[in-house]
């Protein structure tokens, strides 16, 4: 069962959308989400991850993109013609999903969230599969873009059944 309300996924799309606008001069369109499927191949070539933790919210999320994409966002972003991932331009992922983070904390904020400030982390390596450890479904939310698609994750954590040790 998705226990993510609405609110908090419209201030995620929204900040995706503004900070591509703002910071890369793209359109990104949102997608129809869905819940994450362990048979669902993203193809995805890095992925940046920032944990939140407050009274209404404790989880991750996630920025996963392809190569083709990340490549296309980061040349737009810095005015560059990149042709493959290098450990230096990973650190753009992080950078990306910082802002992401921080506008859509600001909006919830705004709302009672909490949020505090969040350091992300990012993780590569070609056609990876990220899976979440946990009980709770994830939520995608594909975005299409002139580069392609890339994908915003949400994942709340719940509580783990102890019973099973």
């Amino acid at each position: 069962m998705l226990n993510i309300n609405q609110e908090f996924i419209d201030a995620f799309i929204e900040s995706v959308r503004k900070t591509l606008e703002i910071q890369c001069n793209i359109e990104a369109s949102p997608l129809k989400w869905y819940i994450k499927d362990s048979h669902v191949e993203q193809k995805i070539a890095l992925t940046g991850i920032v944990g939140i933790t407050s009274g209404k919210f404790t989880g991750n999320v996630n920025l996963s993109l392809t190569e083709s994409g990340f490549l296309g966002i980061m040349n737009k972003m810095l005015d560059e013609n990149y042709t493959q991932i290098s450990p230096e331009l990973t650190s753009g992922s992080a950078e990306l999903l910082n802002i992401i983070y921080g506008n859509a904390k600001t909006l919830l904020n705004a709302r009672g969230y909490e949020f505090n400030a969040a350091i992300p982390t990012v993780i590569s390596g070609h056609g990876m599969q990220l899976t979440s450890v946990t009980k709770s479904p994830v939520l995608v939310i594909p975005f299409q873009t002139e580069y392609g698609k890339f994908y915003l994750e949400i994942v709340e954590y719940v509580e783990m059944d102890d019973s099973s040790n």
